[in-house]
């Protein structure tokens, strides 16, 4: 018998019990874990900027090869 992989078609998502936008931050759901990681590190930067000057450090992506 062989296995095979299954492809995900569709993600269902339910959700019950919401409270207004009005009464609070919410969270936004991502499914990139690329983004997440993003998201995660980008107050550690700022933290890191506003210690010591802006911008001491940047993602990678920001910087310019310069010959």
């Amino acid at each position: 018998m062989a296995l095979q992989r299954a492809r995900v078609r569709r993600i269902v998502l339910t959700a019950e019990d919401l409270d207004a936008a009005e009464e609070g931050p919410g969270t936004q759901l991502s499914l990139d874990p690329e983004r997440e990681a993003r998201l995660r590190i980008e107050p550690v930067l700022d933290r890191l900027n506003a210690r010591w000057g802006h911008p001491v450090v940047r993602p990678a992506a920001a910087y310019r090869h310069v010959s």
